[in-house]
């Protein structure tokens, strides 16, 4: 479930996109590091999560702090997969998957070019795949002739057994 102040947050910054790809750039440099580094975005998320400045108990505060961040970071991927939006880190592992298969292609691809060459010096290729084709048909001929002669067959039977009763 989204939560307010991810929407509260998000609404303050995309009101302040009159600034351009500066602030987008802030934005994702930011949330890079660990949300720090950018004053005024810090500033904007400490407000949007009821965050205390300072004052509190530091490890208290951390506490707090980590857990907002998490909240954050969960609405954030809720609401990036409803977009259908893809992390960098799943955009890197299917680039990586497509360069291991193109990698795998190629390899394939080699080996094919190899065995085909020795088919071709072995006078097998094209002429041993016309053998098999040609051995087939001739099987398959041989059966459909047979079928149609015991077609036959029992046809010219049935043709005597009615002509003499």
């Amino acid at each position: 479930m989204m939560n307010r102040q991810f929407y509260q947050f998000w609404s303050d910054v995309f009101s302040g996109l009159a600034q351009g790809q500066k602030q987008l750039e802030e934005i994702t440099t930011w949330m890079h590091q660990g949300f720090t580094g950018a004053d005024n975005l810090t500033e904007l998320f400490r407000r949007c999560y009821g965050l205390a400045p300072s004052g509190t108990d530091p490890s208290q505060a951390l506490r707090i702090w980590q857990k907002a961040i998490a909240d954050f970071q969960q609405a954030f991927n809720q609401f990036a997969d409803q977009w259908g939006w893809v992390s960098q880190a799943e955009h890197q592992r299917v680039l990586d998957k497509n360069a291991a298969l193109e990698e795998k292609i190629t390899q394939q691809q080699d080996t094919i070019a190899v065995l085909r060459e020795l088919l071709a010096r072995e006078g097998l290729g094209h002429t041993e795949l016309f053998q098999h084709m040609h051995a087939s048909l001739g099987e398959q001929s041989k059966q459909f002739h047979a079928l149609m002669e015991s077609i036959k067959n029992a046809y010219q039977s049935e043709s005597k057994d009615k002509s003499r009763d």
